[in-house]
């Protein structure tokens, strides 16, 4: 099955780089070239830039036309760094800056999710939880939150998201310390809630 769920993710970011490119080189779309800090608080043509002790930074105003990420990659980095962490819509919640506290992105018809939320989130929690929903799929197609114990925020509508779901991540101090994905899998999702204990 996580074969099946890696080579369908691939294929949707191979196919989402070639209508990129595409789409890049008839000047459909645009980058834009964010202003450099060259580390002395002043950018290439000498003019302060503007800094911030928060490291989540203001909400981006524009997104990308997808987002691809390799959760694996995220643990033993502040959470804040990951581009698609970014997204989650403002205020971001104190559980995932300081202490200890869980993010999982999940989708609303996705029944793996649901079962994640409901085996380990439902009941009680082991630390403050937020749910990020992927906001990628048909409303018609949604089922019921399963959890009033779970604070709960979104990724923006409009990318398409090549991502896997559920994706569980243990938090401590703003640092992803552990990542789980499978629900069925009690000792990953059991290891990724005991990373960041006290």
């Amino acid at each position: 099955m996580k074969t099946y769920l890696r080579i369908h993710v691939l294929l949707y970011l191979l196919i989402a780089i070639i209508a990129i490119m595409a789409l890049t080189t008839l000047g459909l779309i645009s980058g834009c070239d964010p202003i450099a800090d060259d580390g002395g608080g002043k950018n290439s043509e000498g003019t302060p830039v503007a800094t911030t002790s928060d490291p989540w930074g203001e909400m981006p105003t524009e997104v990308n036309p997808f987002y691809f990420t390799d959760f694996d990659q995220w643990v033993g980095k502040p959470l804040a760094d990951q581009e698609l962490a970014k997204l989650i819509n403002r205020p971001i919640p104190e559980a995932l800056q300081s202490g200890r506290g869980f993010v999982m992105f999940y989708r609303s018809d996705c029944e793996h999710c649901h079962h994640m939320l409901e085996q380990w989130f439902t009941e009680s929690v082991p630390a403050p939880t937020v749910a990020v929903l992927v906001d990628d799929t048909d409303p018609a197609n949604a089922m019921p939150f399963p959890s009033t114990l779970v604070e709960r925020k979104a990724l923006p509508r409009g990318p398409d998201y090549v991502i896997s779901t559920p994706a569980l991540f243990a938090v401590k101090d703003g640092v992803v310390t552990g990542f789980a994905s499978d629900p069925d899998d009690a000792a990953s999702v059991n290891a990724c809630i005991a990373s960041n204990a006290e």
